[in-house]
């Protein structure tokens, strides 16, 4: 009877002792959930963000969402994952995907399993501390592969973990609001930054301002689209501008044994029920898009590709000029034109006067 109490007293212990550890958790969780700072771990270190070669780029952050693979293998794309995980205390997935990985480049026997059983303890038992999701066959002819591991025993275990992660996680990543908001201010600032500072020709006050009076003229402008494309990058939203210029490079298409190729590669990469950047448009224009590529002339996207300039015009234009990082970057640039009109004046009259300007 003794030992009954004194095991009753231990389990309401233990039970209470859950509770407080889970209400600790969502309440961090809720701290959390509405600040962006969470993913500051991921970003380039600020001495390096200042750097003509900036270590996170546009380009870098869209080809997160082409593929899990593709996020997994860019360094800072990883790094965001990894943070992102965290925040949901659900990083044991990656964790142990990443042991994985540094477990198949051992080469020493005796590491090998020094490192499976580490593995193994701390992510395949029962009572690892960070369990993964395996069913009970995968976790017993794993544990029965590491009595004598090989570089290739935990494939099958990490192959699953990897295919929950790409069904599960990697979705719920990409449309993260804290993502977007902390990596899309950060790029924002530092594409726009970047059209005052590195590229040639330089960026003027009033080509900047010009982008103003018409949507047409921010496009022809080779600095108002790398601009306007750095925008949608931030908002994770460039499938537009992307199909734009795509259906612009195919009408200067003079091959014509180029064409149902290249008509075919922008139909699946935008258009298709499948399309991993597909564009905003109607069931009507999308069918006349796909009758058109039966026998593809340089006209067959015109409709899909206007369509989409004026879903541009009206919506992601707007936005563009209203946006912090271009009204940043015109007071950028009219900051510069006053330093340079400051030092043109205080150049003339340092210069000595000219004899015809002499007093006679």
């Amino acid at each position: 009877m003794a030992n009954q109490l004194h095991s009753t007293t231990d389990e309401k212990k233990l039970h209470c002792e859950d509770i407080q550890a889970m209400k600790t958790r969502l309440g961090c969780l809720s701290n959390k959930s509405d600040s962006c700072s969470d993913f500051s771990e991921f970003l380039p270190p600020a001495q390096e963000r200042s750097t003509r070669y900036l270590k996170l780029s546009t380009d870098e952050v869209t080809r997160w969402a082409d593929s899990f693979d593709a996020l997994l293998s860019n360094k800072y794309g990883l790094a965001a994952f990894r943070t992102f995980l965290k925040t949901e205390f659900s990083d044991e997935n990656i964790e142990f995907w990443l042991a994985c990985e540094d477990y198949k480049k051992i080469r020493s026997p005796a590491k090998m399993m020094s490192k499976a059983n580490k593995i193994y303890k701390e992510f395949i038992d029962v009572h690892a501390p960070r369990e993964v999701n395996i069913d009970h066959r995968t976790r017993e002819e794993t544990k029965q592969r590491l009595l004598e591991p090989t570089p290739n025993s935990l494939n099958e275990v990490q192959a699953k973990v990897y295919s929950l992660m790409e069904k599960d996680s990697y979705p719920r990543f990409i449309r993260a609001k804290r993502l977007k908001a902390c990596v899309g201010g950060f790029l924002q600032r530092q594409d726009l930054s970047s059209l005052c500072k590195y590229r040639k020709p330089r960026l003027t006050l009033e080509e900047c301002l010009m982008w103003k009076e018409s949507f047409e003229k921010l496009l022809s402008s080779k600095h108002g689209l790398y601009a306007f494309r750095a925008f949608l990058v931030s908002e994770f939203s460039e499938e537009n501008i992307a199909f734009y210029l795509a259906c612009e490079d195919y009408k200067s298409t003079k091959s014509a044994s180029k064409m149902p190729s290249k008509a075919k590669r922008i139909y699946e990469e935008f258009i298709g029920s499948e399309a991993p950047r597909e564009v905003n448009i109607d069931y009507e224009t999308r069918d006349i898009t796909q009758a058109n590529l039966k026998s593809p002339t340089a006209s067959c996207f015109d409709m899909a590709q206007y369509r989409i300039y004026i879903l541009m015009e009206k919506d992601c234009y707007p936005r563009f000029l209203r946006s912090a990082a271009y009204r940043n970057l015109v007071n950028q640039l009219t900051l510069k034109s006053a330093r340079q009109e400051a030092r043109s004046k205080k150049a003339i009259a340092a210069r000595p006067p000219l004899e015809d300007e002499k007093p006679k």
